[in-house]
């Protein structure tokens, strides 16, 4: 009965279907992430650039921590020349709280540099409830996933020396 499934061509396209949908969700992809930044400062140009994503909660010290620390390192690097061409670094910081706690929560943190986006803002958004982050090259490639808030330094520089 299983293997039936599996060879059932609709079953397979739903399948798959429901699986990119939950990723995306969970994950957002590089191109979203350029659509964030389209949509949030137009004239940026982020083909010479480094992607970095912190998804973060105002109720967990742990993954405002994190936001910070991107916050922080976002601006050591904004106008670094890293290695092969890349110039600086884009932070998008995404609050999953309602819009008043996240307001509240970016001016209490500092958070001035990084693109920030509230929960209502981006639909692809909405499916994220944890915390965590994702950095992406100059090339759209995904380098680095979940770095520990002690390691966002030390991954950023990374790209720069590599």
């Amino acid at each position: 009965m299983k293997l039936h499934l599996i060879k059932n061509p609709v079953f397979l396209i739903l399948a798959l279907f429901f699986a990119g949908f939950y990723a995306k969700a969970q994950n957002p992809t590089y191109n979203q992430l350029v659509s964030i930044i389209s949509a949030k400062v137009p004239a940026l140009n982020i083909s010479d650039k480094i992607i970095a994503f912190s998804a973060w909660s105002a109720t967990d010290a742990q993954s405002r921590e994190m936001n910070k620390e991107f916050e922080r390192v976002g601006i050591i690097y904004q106008g670094a020349k890293l290695k092969n061409g890349t110039k600086g670094a884009v932070l998008i910081s995404y609050c999953f709280d309602d819009a008043s706690t996240a307001t509240i929560a970016f001016k209490r943190d500092g958070i001035s540099y990084a693109i920030r986006v509230k929960k209502s803002e981006f639909q692809f958004l909405n499916g994220i409830s944890a915390a965590g982050n994702i950095v992406y090259d100059n090339t759209t490639a995904k380098v680095y996933e979940n770095i520990a808030r002690e390691r966002i330094f030390l991954s950023i520089n990374e790209l720069i020396i590599r």
